[in-house]
């Protein structure tokens, strides 16, 4: 076998195995937000196990024989089971970048990539242990949903990273002007993720159950100051320590970069949309567009039917997605604008083995 065809035939497997990364990686981030919106993140108080063992309590022995053990914790198996389920998925996806990581080192490709992967899941994996270890401080609980969203735009620039490998791209110098606009936007979205997880790990999702802002006399009660605001020195963290109108502050806070974000982005799209030849780059700005709407329609419905469970879940991963999305248009911007990357990948796929 020529070893043009073999070295093609490791990219394929490689390829693959991105997919199935980034496959996992969204449904941990769906199983995390279920864990948190279950309020089962302290269903098992110890890491990396549970109640010092490496499953759930699974039948009446075994919670006899934890709670034995443990006399002052509350033992609710169902929650258990939600924080293993979430550990055990999150642990394979640990074992693939790390597989990621030594076929990149095999193939001397995409190797800088993979070891920021790596160390990204390392990280997460302390911020998984000091979520538990620390009773759900918000600080680490946001960091932690970052790092969520960060591996899974990694895993995704990756994947974009081989599919340029082979396909050339058309370029669009033009677009340039806008290229610092839409890192200005990147940094917005950014911003108001992390306002959802504060929102989220402070159990402020619910201190503002009307429309358009919150309940009458909303402004008499809210603080800039206390959005900010780290609580530290608590026990534990489950159900949120802040008050109420702490609470609502986040809220509100949370829904005004909610429309921020949605003018930065509308904007950005429409000068793109404007100037744009390429269709691939339309299609994206179609599917940022979708989901920039679906994630607002989620947003409206979490508020208007008090946070039903499935939808508060859609609401994290379409989220990840909008970011994801967000950077991968950014990446084709730099791309397409850049002579010397339209001239590489021109290059790569003119002289790719005839036989792939």
């Amino acid at each position: 076998m020529m070893p043009g065809n073999a070295r093609n035939k490791k990219i394929i497997t490689f390829e693959r195995s991105a997919n199935l990364a980034i496959f996992l990686t969204l449904i941990v981030i769906g199983l995390g937000a279920y864990t948190r919106l279950t309020d089962a993140g302290l269903g098992c108080p110890d890491w990396p196990g549970c109640y010092g063992k490496l499953t759930a309590p699974l039948h009446e022995g075994h919670i006899a024989e934890i709670q034995q053990a443990y006399p002052e914790a509350v033992i609710e198996p169902h929650k258990a089971h939600n924080e293993m389920v979430h550990r055990y998925v999150a642990g394979l996806l640990g074992l693939l970048v790390l597989t990621l990581l030594v076929k990149s080192l095999v193939m001397k490709r995409w190797r800088l990539l993979c070891s920021f992967l790596s160390a990204l899941i390392i990280l997460q994996a302390l911020l998984g242990m000091w979520t538990v270890t620390l009773n759900l401080i918000p600080l680490v609980v946001v960091a932690h949903l970052l790092g969520g969203f960060l591996v899974l735009s990694l895993l995704a620039l990756l994947r974009a990273e081989i599919f340029f490998d082979k396909h050339p791209l058309m370029p669009e110098p033009h677009l340039r002007t806008y290229l610092g606009f839409a890192y200005v936007v990147l940094g917005v979205l950014f911003t108001q993720i992390i306002l959802g997880g504060w929102t989220s790990a402070n159990y402020a999702a619910l201190a503002c159950t009307e429309l358009p802002v919150c309940e009458s006399g909303w402004q008499s009660r809210f603080s800039f100051t206390s959005i900010f605001h780290l609580p530290l020195g608590h026990d534990t963290y489950e159900f949120g320590v802040l008050p109420y109108e702490a609470r609502m502050s986040i809220h509100i806070a949370h829904r005004t970069g909610a429309a921020i974000t949605s003018v930065a982005i509308v904007t950005l799209l429409a000068l793109c949309w404007r100037r744009s030849q390429s269709k691939t780059l339309k299609r994206m700005m179609i599917i940022i567009a979708l989901l920039l709407g679906l994630q607002i329609t989620l947003g409206v419905m979490n508020i208007y039917w008090h946070l039903p469970l499935a939808n508060a879940v859609a609401h994290n991963v379409v989220a990840a997605n909008l970011f994801v999305a967000l950077i991968l248009f950014i990446q084709q911007l730099h791309k397409r604008t850049n002579p010397l990357e339209v001239c590489h990948s021109i290059s790569a796929v003119a002289t790719r083995d005839p036989n792939s």
